[in-house]
């Protein structure tokens, strides 16, 4: 399957609208066979999705010193800017597992335990008498009586705020951001003003096509409203599997055994490149997809973002989200020569 010449990267735009379809795609001029086929899937997922409504598809890959980009569509539907592969997009879930960086930090340091009940720390959030723990919120086993994984998240992100005694955005700066000079990414708060980087999202309500773009939905009780680019997305799930944000303890506690289907706050794929696992989290809000995921040793990632055609909004996972994660599995363990079966 053919795939398109290497280029570099335009950011001038053109004064006339672009094309949905036009892309842009930086990486290696020699690549492997196995490197090649992975960027032929996912330029075809890209087109697929552009040619069903999408207005924008993100993509970088690297397969240890090969890397990709690409970026298609418009940064709006308005038409005026193409997307670049340097646009920040917001990527919901993605918060969680810094979230948990976050959690665990305050565990090695002592000041809380993962089987500790959330009303502990939080009296009150819960309903009287919940034997909720902070590691139910984190693998997603907790029961809640509101939708359970925005509900976790706001609580996690309360908890951090309470014991750190500082607004969630500045823990995560000082836990993350900072430390690994993720420069492109923050928590947008419902006052904050839209990045012009920021890639639009859209759904459908009443019958008509609205921008969603804006910080006002952000996850109640906190800061939330993760934005990020697909390299800062990289860098910090190479540097969390690497070890240099946790003691390789609090490492090996979020990711838990290698064939569970989730940890603490990392979700897993089948790695068939290594037998292992792949961690890494989906992300899936109103107008907006994400998928990140990276090999044990963070040598193998892949980090897919979209801008979703337009659809009425659900409470129930997209099955767009769901696709994404598929292709990029398969397109994962294809950069890879041999596989296990």
């Amino acid at each position: 399957m053919p795939v398109p010449p290497t280029v570099s990267v335009s950011t001038a735009p053109s004064s006339t609208a672009p094309s949905f379809t036009a892309p842009s795609t930086a990486g290696s001029a020699a690549v492997s066979p196995a490197f090649q086929e992975l960027r032929a899937t996912l330029v075809l997922f890209s087109r697929e999705k552009l040619a069903e409504g999408a207005s924008a598809v993100l993509i970088k890959a690297r397969v240890g010193q090969q890397e990709w980009t690409h970026a298609a569509g418009v940064r709006s539907r308005d038409g005026l800017v193409m997307v670049q592969t340097n646009d920040r997009f917001h990527v919901g879930d993605q918060l969680r597992v810094m979230l948990a960086v976050s959690v665990m930090k305050l565990v090695e340091e002592g000041r809380l335990r993962l089987d500790d009940a959330v009303a502990t720390h939080l009296p009150g959030s819960l309903a009287t008498g919940s034997s909720v723990t902070i590691r139910q919120l984190l693998d997603d086993t907790a029961v809640l009586p509101a939708a359970p994984s925005p509900q976790a998240d706001a609580l996690l992100g309360l908890l951090v705020e309470q014991l750190r005694r500082a607004p969630l955005e500045a823990v995560l700066r000082t836990d993350i951001l900072t430390p690994l000079n993720l420069g492109a990414t923050l928590l947008l708060d419902t006052d904050d003003a839209v990045p012009v980087d920021l890639v639009h999202g859209y759904v459908q309500l009443g019958g008509e096509i609205v921008d969603v773009t804006s910080p006002a939905a952000s996850i109640e009780g906190t800061s939330a409203g993760l934005v990020t680019t697909v390299e800062d997305m990289g860098t910090f799930y190479a540097a969390l599997l690497r070890g240099q944000l946790l003691s390789p303890p609090g490492l090996i506690a979020m990711k838990r055994a290698v064939f569970d289907d989730y940890g603490l706050g990392l979700d897993h794929w089948d790695d068939r490149c290594t037998n292992g696992s792949y961690y890494g989290h989906a992300g899936d809000v109103p107008g907006y997809g994400s998928i990140a995921m990276s090999s044990a040793d963070g040598n193998r990632q892949l980090a897919v973002f979209m801008a979703y055609p337009p659809g009425p909004v659900s409470t129930q996972p997209s099955a767009l989200a769901l696709e994404m994660t598929g292709v990029a599995q398969v397109a994962l363990n294809s950069g890879c020569r041999f596989q296990f079966r």
